[in-house]
C-alpha cells in the first residue's frame, strides 16, 4: 500500500476503522436511525485505544526521526490500524523505524478489533473486562468486607463472562508458547518463530523480522512450518475455546 497516495491511505483507514467496529451496531443503527447506538463501551474504547497508539507512535517518531509530520501520522495511522484490526496491509516497513517501533508493533499485534467485527486478535472487549476485573481486586484488597459489582456497558458482567475470558487469555499465551516452539524446531530463529506465532493466533498477517515482517513473506518458511502456522490460524479464528471443546474426548462422548 506504500505506493498510493496519503489520501488513498487515509481513506482505507476509515474503513480499516468500520471494519474493526461491531456490525450489530450497524445494523442497530439501520433499524433505529439513532445514533446513540454507538455509545458502546467496546466500541469507544476500541476508538480510544487506537488514537492513542497513533499518539504515543506519531510523537515519538518526529521526536526521532526527520521526517515531515503529515508523513509520519499518515504512515503511523495506517499501519497502527492495519494490525489492530488485523487487516494485512502495511505502507511501509515500520522495522526499520527503531527498536521502539519493533516492540510498539509487537505489543499491537496482541489487541485486535471489536468482537462481532471483521477483526481477529484477542479483541477490545477481553482487555477492558480483564481491567475492570483488576480493579476489582484491588478494591477488595482495600476494602475486603466491600460488595463491589463488575459492570460493562451499563450491565453486570456474570462471573462466568469473566471466567471465559481469563480462560481464553491463558489458553491464548499457552498455544502462543507451544507455537513458538514448534516454529523454532523448524529451524526458524526466535525473533520469526514468536512473531510468527503471535501473527498467526491474531490473523494479523506481517511478522517481523527480515522474513516474515511488513517488508517480507511466508514464502521461505519451511513446509512444515506453514502446516503449523495454518492450523494455529483456524485457531486463532475460530477463538481457540470452540476448538479445544472439539478436539477433547468428553465433547465426543456426549
Amino acid at each position: 500500500m506504500g505506493r498510493f497516495s496519503p489520501g488513498i491511505l487515509w481513506i482505507a483507514v476509515l474503513f480499516m476503522l468500520i471494519g474493526g467496529m461491531p456490525f450489530m451496531l450497524y445494523i442497530r443503527f439501520l433499524s433505529q436511525r439513532n445514533l446513540n447506538v454507538f455509545r458502546d463501551q467496546q466500541a469507544q474504547g476500541f476508538l480510544l485505544v487506537v488514537l492513542g497508539l497513533i499518539g504515543v507512535l506519531t510523537v515519538q517518531q518526529l521526536l526521532t526521526t526527520e521526517r515531515e509530520p503529515f508523513e509520519v501520522l499518515t504512515h503511523a495511522a495506517f499501519n497502527i490500524v492495519s494490525v489492530i484490526t488485523t487487516t494485512g496491509y502495511a505502507s511501509a516497513d515500520y522495522t526499520l523505524w527503531g527498536y521502539f517501533s519493533i516492540a510498539f508493533f509487537f505489543i499491537v499485534t496482541f489487541i485486535g478489533g471489536c468482537s462481532g467485527s471483521t477483526s481477529g486478535g484477542m479483541k477490545i472487549f477481553r482487555f477492558q473486562l480483564s481491567w475492570l476485573f483488576l480493579r476489582d481486586q484491588m478494591h477488595k484488597l482495600v476494602h475486603p468486607r466491600g460488595v463491589f459489582s463488575i459492570r460493562y456497558n451499563g450491565k453486570a458482567v456474570a462471573d462466568d463472562i469473566m471466567v471465559s475470558a481469563v480462560a481464553f487469555s491463558f489458553l491464548f499465551f499457552l498455544v502462543l508458547t507451544v507455537t513458538t516452539l514448534a516454529l523454532a524446531a523448524t529451524g526458524l530463529d526466535f525473533v520469526t518463530a514468536l512473531t510468527g506465532a503471535a501473527t498467526a493466533l491474531t490473523n494479523v498477517g506481517p511478522g517481523l523480522g527480515e522474513m516474515i515482517g511488513p517488508a517480507g513473506n511466508f514464502a521461505a518458511v519451511p513446509d512444515s512450518g506453514k502446516w503449523i502456522l495454518g492450523f494455529a490460524m483456524i485457531l486463532g479464528r475460530l477463538e481457540l475455546l470452540t476448538v479445544m471443546v472439539l478436539l477433547t474426548p468428553v465433547f465426543w462422548r456426549g
